[in-house]
């Protein structure tokens, strides 16, 4: 007996994945910034769509001083089944005018804290931290603090939307990302970083088996079909 399409590509599973791509520097205005909660979903859905179409499998999608549609953005991709992991994230200015990208809390960072604070803070609460434009004196202090709590998980050493390559001496694990602030930027983006799954794991920007057995849904079975 001939067996359906739907099991023979059951059966073809591939190699999902040890090597990951991700963007986590993805833009989208606060709430307050669209008309109604629906062209923000919109906006949201346009821009998880292209990240997907682009072969990303991590897109962090940051606003400016709260995680708030980042929040909005991971609970629709698990809503709707997509097949993309989201780190919510918040752009974060030190006092000392160092900015941070902030992932995976659940509440705006309290201001006005110093880098080396803001770190330990997202640390403490098991979030995920980069710092950006990152030079040479900054570079100098955050090899400082490497090893504790109070040094940023990673940082962005290439923006291909703010430009310039971050040629610093730093032992942080490196990362560029597009700056995309629409859907039209990340589909004409081709600057993501590569990631081994365990790295991924072990920072927390993705959990377990996440993303191993997705299944589009023209795989999926649909009722009366054999």
């Amino acid at each position: 007996m001939e067996r359906s399409w739907y099991h023979i590509a059951k059966e073809c599973t591939a190699l999902r994945k040890n090597v990951l791509r991700v963007d986590l520097c993805v833009f989208i205005d606060n709430e307050e910034a669209f008309s109604n909660e629906d062209y923000l979903n919109s906006t949201i859905k346009s821009i998880l769509t292209s990240a997907i179409i682009n072969g990303l499998d991590i897109v962090g999608i940051l606003s400016p001083g709260t995680p708030a549609v980042g929040l909005r953005a991971k609970q629709m991709a698990k809503e709707q089944q997509m097949d993309i992991v989201v780190a919510s994230g918040q752009t974060y200015i030190c006092t000392g005018k160092e900015e941070l990208y902030i992932y995976n809390l659940s509440r705006p960072v309290p201001r006005n804290l110093s880098i080396d604070k803001a770190c330990g803070y997202v640390h403490d609460n098991n979030g995920f931290v980069l710092a950006t434009n990152v030079n040479s004196k900054l570079g100098q202090t955050l090899n400082k603090l490497q090893g504790s709590k109070y040094a940023p998980d990673g940082v962005e050493i290439f923006n291909a939307k703010s430009g310039g390559y971050r040629d610093v001496d730093i032992d942080f694990a490196r990362f560029v990302n597009s700056g995309a602030t629409s859907a039209n930027d990340l589909d004409n983006s081709n600057v993501f970083t590569l990631m081994h799954r365990e790295d991924a794991q072990e920072m927390g920007l993705i959990q377990g088996d996440e993303g191993v057995e997705y299944t589009p849904k023209y795989l999926r079975p649909q009722t009366g079909v054999v």
